[in-house]
């Protein structure tokens, strides 16, 4: 039984368990783990998709330190309950000469250990959130499709169209636009008006479709 949890539990040079004098083994000291809402707590920040990976790989190993515990945990009542049941009282006879017996503890239900799950299955439930802010590829840089760059994009046209009020579109362009992304801040660089309109009507069109 003891072998179940062989990754989890103190062994010695020969890499034997290292037993207490009940015959129950040492857990390691717990690495650093994630739980799930850590990972949504990350995806509501924006935070890097780099980030997020490593808290899912996190998650997973946090599972399994989870299932170690409570096998361990498993370990000592059932050597609790053995100890108990093999040291019942002799059955004796009532008054009326009928024999009672002890009655056992039931034996503890063992912990079955869950698969490792991938950081694909773990943030299996967050795909939809993830892919809006990995976004639209323009020009090299995927860029989000959260609020923040629709303001920005927003922002742009009332400046280009003031621009063109003024008749300065040839003043306007190039321009540098400063694009949230699943890594950080990036910066596109919209070289003319039709590649301006490109970005905003792709942008406004895949963004649409998180909402349909």
């Amino acid at each position: 039984m003891i072998n179940k949890i062989v990754d989890f539990i103190v062994l010695d040079e020969e890499q034997t368990p290292v037993l207490d004098e009940q015959g129950l083994p040492q857990l390691l000291q717990r690495p650093d783990t994630k739980t799930e809402q850590d990972i949504e707590r990350l995806i509501s920040l924006g935070k890097p998709t780099e980030v997020i990976t490593k808290f899912a790989v996190l998650v997973s190993l946090g599972e399994q330190w989870n299932w170690a515990q409570e096998y361990f945990d498993y370990l000592v009542e059932l050597n609790e309950v053995n100890e108990h049941n093999a040291n019942l009282p002799e059955p004796i006879a009532n008054d009326e000469g009928t024999v009672i017996e002890a009655e056992p503890k039931p034996l503890p239900i063992e912990s079955l250990r869950p698969e490792v799950r991938t950081v694909e299955h773990v943030l299996a439930p967050y795909q939809r959130k993830l892919s809006k802010m990995v976004g639209i590829e323009i020009k090299g840089v995927n860029v989000s499709l959260n609020e923040t760059n629709q303001n920005g994009l927003s922002a742009l046209k009332s400046a280009f169209d003031l621009a063109t009020e003024f008749d300065a579109q040839g003043q306007f362009f190039p321009i540098k636009f400063n694009a949230e992304t699943a890594t950080g801040e990036q910066v596109v660089e919209l070289a003319d008006e039709a590649e301006f309109k490109q970005f905003g009507l792709q942008f406004i069109l895949a963004r649409k479709s998180y909402f349909e």
